[in-house]
């Protein structure tokens, strides 16, 4: 007879052959963009927009308000339906477009086609919120009743339950772009561990869109430095974020997570899987922080993060052998042959650093 499981996997991270793949297909896109960067003087303001918004899910993921979820309130309050769709947003928009009489100077501009064709274009604008409101009640309903059924197995510590309870309550668009994938661990019954694949290096932006005068933008190559910041802050936020979500959903005193990344082999062109990051979230620190308001990094650092990081090269790995992990990591490679660097412990824990100290891309 099988013992229970150990691991879940929650998002699958990507195989070799798709990271090869993937990998040539940013460096070709890396030179086309540097080609046309060369072209091209302006951008349309929404591509700023557009940027702006992947910066903020890279590195500003931790943003979330840490709530432990109540389990026998969960179970107490049993299943629910969604509500109804309804359409009043829809009602709205179309009773305007009937209402609407040409004034003297619509008539006058000969702008009565136009105007109706916005009252048009507002008619589907609110049938589609409508739908997106119903969507959103709907997949609530799904996940509180996904969280009735397995309330039971969670506070029983059942891995199976609780990946079931993650995958139904995740944002998975808006984590996705900032992680490859992760998976949850139970070592010995208590103990979470959360094994995260971070982005590689180059899968980050390498360039900005930037807001011009006039509601144009413009692109600009962003220095390797810059990029270099942008990994750090993008590791340690996913990596606070995902540790977050599962202490919430869990229940426990406290969520480890280790986070890897493919570095660099010294002289050559291949990358392996190093871990980067080592650090413990409490219950009891996680109530006294307002995520929402603290850089990343500093919060990692001021938890008694682990982390080999330098500005000019990046990550570097570090040691987690005294941790005793207990087994192979989910999707582990095999360990590689040369010496690992193990960073140097904080001589004292930093405080966080508030949101408005953070560094601009």
């Amino acid at each position: 007879m099988s013992g229970p499981e150990t691991a879940k996997t929650i998002i699958a991270t990507m195989t070799r052959i798709d990271r090869v793949t993937k990998r040539a297909t940013r460096e070709r896109e890396r030179k086309d963009r540097i080609a046309e960067r060369l072209k091209r003087s302006e951008a349309p303001a929404e591509a700023a927009t557009r940027f702006d918004t992947l910066v903020e899910r890279l590195t500003r993921a931790h943003c979330v308000k840490y709530v432990r979820k109540d389990w026998s309130e969960i179970a107490r309050r049993g299943l629910v339906e969604p509500m109804p769709r309804t359409n009043d947003k829809e009602r709205a928009a179309r009773r305007a477009l009937q209402n609407y009489q040409p004034g003297m100077i619509d008539a006058l501009f000969k702008m009565e086609k136009d105007r109706r064709r916005a009252l048009v274009a507002r008619v589907l604008a609110a049938a589609k919120a409508d739908q997106d409101l119903y969507e959103k009640g709907k997949r609530a309903a799904e996940a509180h009743n996904t969280d009735v059924t397995v309330a039971a197995g969670v506070l029983a510590l059942d891995l199976t339950a609780i990946e079931s309870t993650l995958r139904a309550n995740l944002d998975f668009p808006a984590l996705r772009p900032a992680l490859e994938g992760f998976a949850l661990s139970q070592p010995v019954p208590g103990r979470f561990i959360v094994y995260i694949d971070a982005l590689e290096f180059d899968a980050l932006p390498d360039e900005a869109c930037v807001a011009q005068p006039g509601g144009r933008a413009a692109y600009v190559a962003l220095p390797r430095t810059n990029i270099q910041e942008m990994h750090l802050s993008n590791v340690c936020s996913i990596s606070l974020r995902i540790g977050v979500e599962v202490l919430s959903a869990v229940g426990v005193d406290a969520v480890e997570v280790v986070t890897r990344c493919q570095l660099p082999v010294p002289g050559g062109k291949d990358t392996e899987q190093h871990s980067i990051l080592y650090v413990k979230l409490t219950h009891q620190a996680m109530i006294r922080m307002d995520l929402s308001k603290l850089e990343p990094v500093s919060t990692v650092t001021a938890l008694g993060g682990r982390l080999d990081w330098d500005a000019t090269r990046g990550f570097s790995p570090i040691s987690v052998e005294d941790l005793k992990l207990a087994g192979q990591a989910p999707w582990a490679t095999p360990a590689p042959a040369a010496p690992v660097v193990r960073a140097q412990p904080a001589q004292a824990p930093e405080a966080p650093r508030a949101a408005g100290a953070r560094n601009s891309y």
